[in-house]
């Protein structure tokens, strides 16, 4: 009887053995984040419709964003993997300091080969003690040419959701790229939106918050969501 309970056990750490062993073969994949930005600089017309189109810089009647940066509380990300089912995991505490930069990364996953699908992202985007949700800084430039500095506060918290395509991951390293399309931005504004704005301090700026300039924060706000897309790519 001893000797069967011995066999008995040594059997049973074994299969824990292995069967701890495999989790971690099975994690043979990274998954990180990439954020870039792109299209820095749209028009602003008098007519809505012609707002939003990607110019050159500097051009009269046009936004142009010079600086951002983007507080990302939580990313979760959860999908459903051919085999295991439904999976969940979280990344914490990005901070980017110039998400002009491109493909800026930041924040690691392990995952396992295998087919994802239902793939969703939740970015939740909050104020920590020293950084907004999101800050933008550029120049608005009038159809005349003045130039006149502008700055979005977007301090209010964000839950942003965003889904990528079905993926057959394999063994190696996938990025999951952000892009931000800050032209999408002034889509279907008009140049009064700006014009008609309260101006502060000795160079004019335009404070954009949700305490400044409210009616125009909240089109901006409205219209974040439609600036992001996310992409799922082996690298």
């Amino acid at each position: 009887m001893t000797k069967l309970y011995k066999l008995t056990s040594a059997l049973l750490m074994l299969v824990l053995f292995m069967g701890c062993t495999k989790k971690e073969v099975d994690t043979d994949t990274k998954l990180s984040y990439s954020f870039s930005a792109s299209n820095l600089n749209a028009s602003l017309s008098s007519n809505a419709s012609a707002s939003g189109a990607v110019v050159a810089a500097g051009t009269n009647g046009s936004i142009n964003w010079s600086t951002a940066s983007i507080n990302v509380a939580k990313i979760e990300f959860s999908a459903t993997k051919s085999g295991s089912g439904a999976i969940n995991l979280e990344t914490k505490n990005l901070y980017l300091v110039n998400a002009l930069k491109p493909d800026s990364l930041s924040g690691t996953v392990s995952i396992a080969s295998g087919v994802y699908e239902n793939n969703q992202f939740n970015l939740t985007l909050a104020s920590s003690l020293t950084n907004p949700p999101l800050l933008l800084t550029g120049t608005y430039i009038e159809a005349s040419g003045t130039k006149i500095p502008v700055r979005f506060e977007m301090n209010q918290a964000q839950v942003i959701k965003l889904e990528a395509k079905r993926v057959e991951v394999t063994a190696g390293t996938y990025v999951a790229k952000v892009t931000v399309q800050l032209n999408a931005l002034v889509t279907g504004l008009t140049a009064s939106d700006f014009g008609q704005t309260t101006r502060t301090g000795t160079n004019n700026m335009i404070i954009i918050s949700s305490t400044i300039n409210k009616t125009l924060y909240d089109k901006l706000v409205t219209r974040f969501t439609s600036t992001l897309s996310i992409d799922f790519s082996k690298q």
